[in-house]
C-alpha cells in the first residue's frame, strides 16, 4: 500500500507527541512493506509561503510546505487554497491508495474531500481538539482555564486576542528576508528570530510580567467565518472514513459535537519500545536509602503543559530532599522558558535541553518518578506509555487521556489539574516512602508497542480499500 500522512509538524524541527506518534508509526508500517510519505509545513521567513522542500528523515519522505502564517484572512487557516494546491501535486505524483491524516492545522480542512476525489480512502487521527477548538485543539481559554466546548459566541470572544497571521510590519519584513535569500543566497531569518526573542526578554525585564495571551488579530467578520469554518469540517466529516481516537475522552467529546459514533473507534497509541529494552536503571530507593529522588518532566516547555505548576510544587519541597530533572525546549516559548529559570532558583533543578529521540531511554534511565502537569486535556500522551516502557511511575494530572492511563493509588498518581498543593503532598509522599515507587511499576500497565499499532492500521487500511474495491 501508498499511504500518505499529512501532519502539522514533523520531525527533526518540531518532536512533541503527534509527530513523535506519525514518525513511529510511518517507519512501523514502512518496516512491514508499504510506502510511506509525509506531508508537512514548516516556518521558514526567508522562503515564499506555500514554496515546496522535499527532506529524507530516517529513510522517511517527507513533503514540506513553507507556511509563514502571512494570511490574508482568518478564512485562509482552515479553508486555504494554496496549501490545497500543493497537498494536491502531492496527491497527482504519490498516488496514495491511503490518506491518514494526523492533524490539518497550518494546513486546510480540504484536503480529505481532495484525497477522496483521487481516489484514497481517508483515515483520521483525533491528536486534539482542533477540528472544533481553532485555539490550537487545546480547549483553553485565553486564561489558561479549561473551556466546556464550541459555542459560536464564546469562541468569537475567545478568539479576538487570537494572533492568526503575520501583522503588516512582520510581512513585510518577511518579504525582505526573502528577497535577500533569493538575490544573494544569504538567509538573514535566524538574526530576526534572535532579536525578536531578545526584545520580548527585554520587554518582560523591564515590565516584569509575561503576557500570557496572543496579540490582538482577529478578522470583524470572525462570527461569519466561525459559521463557515464549522461548515468546512461537516464536510471533512462526511469525506474521512474512520476517525481514530487514542482516547475515550476524545472520542466521547468528538462524538457528543457532531462526528457519528459509526466512524469512531478508540485506538491506544503504540509507542517504539525499543529504546527501552534492557535499559539499565537504578532500583528505586529504600525508604532508609540517603540518595535523592530524582523526579523528571519529558517535554515542551509550553503554558498548556503546567511545568510551572510542578516548579510550584518544587519549591514546597525541602531544597535538599529531591532534584528534578527537565528534558525539553522552549524554542517557541522563550518568554515561559526564562519564566520557568526563574522559578527554580535555589532548587536542585537541571534544564536537560532537548531530547534527541536517540537519548530517550537513557533520559527516563535517570529519573525515578515522571510528573505530568498539563493542564489541558491530554488526549493520551506518548510520555506516559513510554515512561511505563521504562518501569518510570508516574504522577500526573487527573483529567483526560492521563486520566485513562493511571490508575490512581496503584500505579501511579492523579492530582487536580493546576494545583500545586495537591501535587506537592504527592510528591513529598514519595520522599516519606519511596518504596511506594516499586509498588506503582510492578502495577503499570505494559504499553502498546508500534508494531501492534502498525499492523492494526493496516487491517483498517485492507478493509477501507476492500470497501473501495481496490
Amino acid at each position: 500500500m501508498k499511504i500518505l500522512m499529512p501532519v502539522h509538524f514533523f520531525l527533526p524541527e518540531h518532536s512533541a507527541g503527534t509527530e513523535v506518534y506519525t514518525y513511529n508509526l510511518a517507519r512501523a508500517l514502512t518496516e512491514l512493506g508499504h510506502e510511506v510519505e509525509v506531508f508537512c509545513t514548516e516556518k521558514i521567513l526567508s522562503r515564499r509561503s506555500y514554496s515546496m522542500l522535499e527532506r529524507d528523515v530516517d529513510g522517511i519522505k517527507c513533503h514540506v510546505m513553507v507556511n509563514n502564517l502571512d494570511h490574508e484572512s482568518f478564512a485562509e487557516t482552515f479553508a486555504n487554497p494554496r496549501a490545497e494546491g500543493a497537498f494536491q501535486r502531492v496527491l497527482d505524483k504519490f498516488k496514495p491508495d491511503i490518506v491518514h491524516v494526523q492533524h490539518l492545522m497550518l494546513l486546510s480542512l480540504g484536503l480529505p474531500r481532495l484525497s477522496r476525489a483521487a481516489g484514497a480512502r481517508v483515515v483520521m487521527t483525533l491528536n486534539d481538539f482542533w477540528l472544533f477548538c481553532v485555539r490550537f485543539g487545546q480547549l483553553l481559554l485565553p486564561d489558561g482555564t479549561l473551556c466546556g466546548g464550541p459555542n459560536l459566541q464564546d469562541c468569537a470572544a475567545c478568539l479576538q486576542d487570537f494572533q492568526f497571521s503575520q501583522g503588516k510590519p512582520e510581512k513585510l519584513m518577511i518579504r525582505l528576508l526573502q528577497v535577500t535569500r533569493e538575490l544573494s543566497g544569504v538567509d538573514l531569518a535566524p538574526v530576526v528570530y534572535w532579536a525578536q526573542d531578545r526584545s520580548q526578554y527585554l520587554k518582560k525585564r523591564k515590565t516584569k510580567t509575561a503576557s500570557r495571551s496572543a496579540q490582538a488579530g482577529a478578522s470583524e467578520d470572525l462570527v461569519d467565518e466561525l459559521k463557515h469554518r464549522i461548515r468546512k469540517v461537516q464536510l471533512l466529516i462526511e469525506q474521512v472514513d474512520l476517525f481514530m481516537s487514542p482516547s475515550n475522552t476524545v472520542a466521547e467529546r468528538m462524538a457528543e459535537w457532531g462526528i457519528p459514533r459509526n466512524k469512531l473507534r478508540v485506538s491506544r497509541y503504540g509507542i517504539d519500545t525499543t529504546p527501552f529494552e534492557n535499559l539499565p536503571r537504578a532500583e528505586p530507593p529504600d525508604d532508609d536509602d540517603v540518595r535523592k529522588i530524582t523526579f523528571g518532566y519529558v517535554g515542551t516547555l509550553a503554558p498548556h503543559k503546567g511545568v510551572h505548576v510542578l516548579l510550584g510544587a518544587m519549591r514546597q519541597l525541602p531544597a535538599d530532599a529531591c532534584r528534578l530533572h527537565i528534558y525539553g525546549g522552549d524554542k517557541h516559548y522563550g518568554e515561559y522558558g526564562r519564566m520557568l529559570r526563574d522559578m527554580a532558583e535555589g532548587r536542585d533543578i537541571v534544564f536537560c535541553g532537548e531530547l534527541d529521540r536517540a537519548r530517550i531511554g537513557e533520559a527516563f534511565g535517570t529519573i525515578d518518578c515522571l510528573i505530568m502537569p498539563s493542564i489541558w486535556l491530554e488526549n493520551s500522551p506518548v510520555v506516559i506509555q513510554e515512561a511505563f516502557a521504562a518501569g518510570v511511575p508516574v504522577i500526573a494530572s487527573g483529567q483526560g487521556g492521563m486520566a485513562e492511563l493511571i490508575q490512581d493509588g496503584r500505579s501511579g498518581r492523579l492530582f487536580p489539574a493546576g494545583d500545586v498543593d495537591a501535587l506537592a503532598e504527592h510528591m513529598q509522599s514519595v520522599l516519606r516512602n519511596p518504596t511506594t515507587l516499586r509498588t506503582w511499576s510492578v502495577a503499570m500497565d505494559p504499553p502498546r508497542s508500534i508494531e501492534d499499532d502498525a499492523e492494526g492500521m493496516v487491517q483498517i487500511y485492507a478493509g477501507l480499500l476492500k470497501l473501495n474495491g481496490s
